[in-house]
């Protein structure tokens, strides 16, 4: 029986940190990483609302038998090498090097795998097994892979479960799962992936508290660029507000954070940019000029920079409502280091608060002289009635809406 180059000790000592929601779900990312597009989960469950056994499907590639070996032994050489490479699995691909098929320890007993993948252009099956209480050691590698009918993929089934009762599943694990993966099944939403629990499909819109469709062109190019605004009603367990650029295949080309950063207001949001665009693009530069000749965008391009402007601003209108009440506060804080003085006319501070709501980084880019400096400049425009000329001021630094301009217009009307 092989045995996986680390003790059962140090797997757990390693995995502590995880709870049985947080192993499930790894199972799940094994599945999209093996380029499944559908997940099942099925338990059974007694008249007491005990767990007799849950099983776990996908129609990825499976698990060729050649590479049980890279999936199942990740060769370690400490604990804190697994924690290091645990880590960077969490931030990129899920489940490589065995990680997560360890997991299962923190809810079942046993834990077997009925995997299919094709070889030759031949369908082939085996099994493979592992307990908890020698979690290093596993079956598999002897076993002679047969020919099937049967299509691609895996189910892994647990028994022996501990820590989980049905209704824990039906209602604070299908929660869990929402804020894993919600923004996966809407980056993916073209492509028809589904998280189906006991034959009903999770629906990642369930925690969606605003979401729009709007399309973009580039006045020069005429490159058009789809976008799907969302914004989350909560925070999601491991995936911070990121633009996501697709392309006309609807494959996801690149993510990387979005323009805001989430200060506390909890703006959870997403961008999922679709574009032929981003068919041929090159998100890094170019190692070769082999690769130079097949990139056909870059970050340069005039489109890009127009989306990405456009992108910031659409994302800064979406925030505003956020942002009153940390105006709020900005004011509170201004008066109290003296850099807004005590009996300033009540039109310097709404006009010091709406553009804080419209672009708060005016003002938390500044050090203290400097924010003393704008407040006072402010201040003496206000004074001088010089005021149709802020609209056009602001204007330079961000992209005001007609409303926003008549926000500011009607605000800075003399009394």
């Amino acid at each position: 029986m092989p045995k996986i180059q680390i003790t059962s000790k140090g797997i757990r000592a390693a995995l502590k940190k995880y709870t049985p929601y947080h192993s499930l779900v790894e199972y799940i990312w094994n599945g999209f990483d093996a380029q499944a597009s559908v997940i099942k989960i099925d338990y059974i469950a007694n008249e007491l609302g005990n767990i007799d056994s849950i099983s776990i499907s996908d129609n990825g590639y499976g698990i060729p038998h050649g590479k049980l070996q890279d999936k199942f032994e990740p060769l370690f050489e400490s604990k804190k090498a697994l924690e290091n490479k645990l880590k960077k699995n969490l931030s990129a691909i899920h489940g490589k090097n065995g990680i997560g098929r360890l997991t299962f320890f923190t809810f079942a007993r046993n834990a077997s795998w009925k995997t299919i993948y094709k070889e030759n252009e031949i369908n082939l099956t085996y099994e493979i097994y592992a307990n908890a209480e020698n979690i290093n050691l596993y079956t598999g590698v002897n076993a002679t892979p047969h020919q099937t009918t049967e299509q691609t993929g895996t189910t892994v089934t647990f028994t022996g479960i501990h820590g989980l009762t049905s209704p824990q599943l039906e209602e604070k694990f299908q929660e869990y799962i929402l804020k894993e993966f919600a923004w996966f099944l809407a980056l993916n939403r073209n492509r028809h992936f589904e998280i189906i629990i006991n034959g009903i499909p999770i629906d990642f819109k369930n925690i969606i508290a605003d979401s729009e469709h709007i399309e973009l062109i580039h006045p020069e190019t005429k490159t058009a660029f789809f976008l799907y605004y969302v914004r989350w009603d909560q925070r999601l367990n491991n995936e911070p507000s990121r633009y996501y650029y697709i392309n006309s295949e609807h494959q996801e080309r690149w993510k990387e954070p979005t323009a805001i950063k989430n200060k506390g207001e909890q703006f959870y949001h997403s961008l999922f940019i679709e574009s032929a665009y981003f068919n041929s693009f090159g998100f890094q530069s170019s190692e070769t000029p082999t690769q130079e000749a097949l990139i056909v965008g870059t970050r340069s391009d005039a489109q890009f920079k127009f989306l990405r402007k456009k992108l910031a601003n659409i994302l800064r209108i979406k925030r505003r409502p956020f942002l009153k009440g940390f105006a709020e506060q900005l004011l509170l804080e201004y008066q109290q280091k003296n850099i807004l003085p005590t009996d300033s006319k009540a039109n310097l501070r709404e006009l010091i608060k709406i553009l804080y709501e419209m672009q708060p980084r005016i003002f938390t880019s500044l050090n203290s002289e400097q924010k003393k400096m704008l407040v006072g400049l402010l201040g003496i425009v206000l004074e001088s009635g010089a005021t149709d000329k802020i609209p056009e001021f602001i204007a330079t630094v961000i992209e005001l809406t007609v409303d926003e301009q008549k926000e500011l217009s009607q605000m800075l009307l003399p009394n």
